[in-house]
């Protein structure tokens, strides 16, 4: 089942002089669990992961065939919990591996959309749209795999994450 998305993906969203960046957080965390160098991952439901304490969710980042572009990673999401709000300077697709939930972007100045999915589904995030994924599941773990052009937007420099204001990080 396809659902149609209407949130437009040409906005002007100038990068914010005042952001929360996630930049450190990551940064930080990358260095303590490096990019798996692989050229197959196999069975992405049962593949180990590792907590990424600054998101509330587990993580493992890949760099397949020496990829110096495309960079994926596989996330998690616990039973009934939410990814922080936030936005990117990359672009993302995201394949649903197992689980149900629902992700919420919106671009500044416009409404919330609403994307129901489950296992077996993909969706594209809108280059520095707001997004946020939740588990809509009590029991069981969700994950996706999302790829993004990383690797590429880095090397120009333009590499950002930014959390929303709303989100702040723990003290």
């Amino acid at each position: 089942m396809s659902q149609e998305k209407s949130l437009a993906t040409s906005h002007d969203q100038p990068l914010s002089g005042t952001a929360i960046t996630e930049m450190t957080q990551r940064e930080t965390w990358n260095k303590k669990h490096p990019p798996v160098e692989a050229t197959i991952v196999k069975d992405l439901k049962t593949t180990e992961l590792v907590a990424r304490e600054y998101r509330g969710t587990k993580a493992r980042f890949y760099r397949l065939s020496g990829a110096i572009r495309l960079q994926p990673h596989l996330s998690e999401l616990p039973a009934g919990k939410a990814s922080v709000k936030h936005r990117h300077t990359t672009e993302a697709v995201l394949y649903i591996v197992k689980g149900k939930g629902h992700t919420i972007m919106h671009f500044d100045g416009e409404p919330e959309e609403r994307v129901d999915w489950e296992e077996g589904d993909m969706i594209g995030i809108p280059l520095w749209a707001w997004h946020q994924h939740f588990n809509d599941s009590d029991t069981e773990t969700a994950r996706y795999l999302a790829i993004q052009d990383t690797f590429t937007i880095k090397q120009l420099g333009l590499h950002q994450i930014e959390r929303h204001p709303d989100t702040p990080f723990d003290e």
